[in-house]
């Protein structure tokens, strides 16, 4: 059926039944006829006309120059030349090439090209932290062959998994200038790799920290390699020795970079190779008395400047350890980290019996300046925490710290058997001692602390005599708060009362300020001072 007319040209009855006539805009709901509405101009955005060729930057013109980095349409970092891009590479990935090179690589097609060809983006790797990253052997075999690890220095294989004996032989033949190597927490890698690696590569610095050894081997098979001949390091008669045995591949990577190379080098001063530096077996309970005994007896450490022991031994007993055949073979030693060593057994020196005197003729350590020989300690749910056995005697001590004049750091935490006086007979009076612990042990007296505050006062930074009990009294807090340098201090669970506290808190004119207080189990404190500690320092 038709439309009127009426119904064609507007509404009769508006609203409220309010008559209306024809046209009318007063109407809210007025719409005119399609046919009576202007057309209205519909806004057409015109895309910019985008040729089929994009002129793109090109950084080498055809006669071999360098374009200027402004030339073209597109001036941002991928019109850079590329040296200027691989200096820049270079200082980005100094610190550690992984995770950095990957992402380079996923930039665009001219810096992946340029990443992937730059084998001085590869001094230091470090797969630790980088949980999208888990290199494979293959992948590691194929980058030590083709020469994109020909200068690498430091590599740490730490937390890796499914890894093996063929990434240290690659190692060994690709990394000429490996010098700082770390395969701790690893369970794939055996003493025959690790000796691959040592007579081809300067290592300075080894770190073996819980190696688990495939097909139930033990750790006294790597430290047998690392102290023995097996293990040293043969340098090449000549430059072409370096490249015997070689691909193609990895000879062109390694002459590309040679003069880069030497340009970096020259900004530092060389250093010559002599020997193994630093060496960490922390954390491996199947180290023995064996072990240890080929450690100290070995003439292959006369150069070696940090121990570390830390947490090693306990499956098989006490470990016995020789002070002075240590001091023999490691005459240079700076570090020695024997904390915990032979876990809840402890260790003991094969020399305790020796007189004072006979001692003193040793040339003992005097370069020490790092001694942690504290026990093991135990988190026990019945007694709360106590600390392992400890056959550290006075004799022992004097043993290792009497003629160290440059020590700064000592830990005789838990070690009960030490006195106080043999604790001031040990020490050198012109030692620099910045840090002592001396938490749980039997040194722990008020008459100790007020002895080390009198003679290393401009020099003390930090104390530790936690669990003192009533041994140690504000006459402590009074001695420390002189040390004008102290920033840690650490009072739990001693006698000391309020007096003490406010005491070691005012800080004289010129004092270092106090960062960390620690008054935890402190009976005679009160509890709104505790509270105050508490909110000024933190938790201990």
């Amino acid at each position: 059926m038709a439309r009127s007319s009426a119904s064609r040209h507007g509404r009769r009855i508006g609203i409220l039944g309010v008559e209306v006539n024809d046209g009318s805009s007063a109407d809210e709901d007025y719409c005119p006829d399609e046919e009576l509405r202007k057309k209205g101009k519909r806004r057409r955005r015109i895309a910019p006309r985008v040729p089929a060729r994009r002129n793109k930057v090109r950084n080498e013109r055809k006669d071999g120059t360098h374009a200027p980095w402004n030339a073209g349409t597109r001036p941002d970092w991928t019109a850079l030349p590329s040296g200027t891009l691989s200096t820049i590479f270079r200082m980005a990935c100094r610190e550690n090439a992984c995770p950095t090179v990957a992402r380079l690589q996923r930039v665009c097609r001219s810096w992946r090209d340029l990443s992937r060809m730059d084998p001085m983006l590869w001094t230091t790797v470090d797969f630790l932290g980088t949980d999208w990253i888990r290199p494979t052997t293959a992948t590691l075999r194929k980058w030590c062959e083709s020469g994109l690890w020909c200068r690498v220095t430091n590599v740490s294989l730490r937390n890796t998994v499914k890894l093996d004996d063929q990434v240290l032989k690659a190692m060994a033949l690709g990394c000429p200038f490996l010098s700082d190597l770390d395969v701790s927490f690893t369970d794939g890698f055996t003493a025959a790799g690790i000796a691959d690696v040592l007579k081809s590569c300067p290592i300075r610095s080894l770190q073996v920290e819980c190696v688990k050894c495939p097909n139930h081997a033990n750790i006294l098979d790597v430290v047998r390699v690392i102290a023995s001949e097996e293990g040293r390091y043969r340098k090449p008669e000549s430059a072409e020795g370096c490249l015997r045995g070689k691909g193609e591949m990895w000879i062109r990577a390694f002459q590309q970079t040679q003069q880069d190379w030497h340009d970096t080098k020259n900004d530092e001063p060389e250093r010559i190779y002599q020997g193994l530096e630093h060496l960490s077996i922390a954390n491996c309970p199947r180290f023995t008395s064996a072990a240890m005994q080929r450690l100290a007896g070995s003439a292959s450490f006369p150069f070696l400047s940090s121990l570390n022991l830390t947490n090693a031994g306990g499956a098989g007993g006490q470990v016995a350890v020789s002070i002075k055949a240590l001091q023999t073979s490691c005459p240079l030693l700076s570090e020695l980290r024997f904390n915990s060593l032979g876990g809840l057994f402890g260790w003991t020196s094969t020399s305790a019996a020796r007189s004072k005197a006979e001692v003193s003729k040793d040339d003992g350590f005097p370069h020490l300046k790092v001694c942690e020989i504290a026990a093991s300690g135990v988190n026990s749910l019945v007694s709360g925490s106590r600390f392992g056995e400890s056959q550290v005697y006075d004799s022992v001590l004097y043993e290792v710290i009497h003629k160290s004049e440059k020590l700064s750091e000592l830990d005789i935490a838990g070690c009960s058997k030490l006195s106080p006086n043999g604790l001031k007979e040990a020490l050198h009076p012109a030692a620099p001692l910045r840090t002592i612990s001396i938490g749980h042990s039997g040194v722990i007296r008020d008459e100790v602390l007020e002895y080390l505050c009198t003679n290393y006062k401009d020099s003390i930074e930090g104390v530790d005599a936690a669990g003192a009990g009533r041994h140690v009294t504000d006459r402590s807090a009074v001695a420390l708060s002189r040390c004008s340098g102290l920033s840690v201090v650490s009072l739990g669970g001693s006698a000391i009362t309020d007096a003490g506290v406010q005491c070691l808190s005012k800080r004289t004119p010129g004092s270092a300020v106090l960062q960390q207080m620690n008054i935890s189990g402190c009976r005679s404190v009160s509890r709104d001072l505790k509270r105050q500690i508490l909110a000024k320092y933190g938790e201990p």
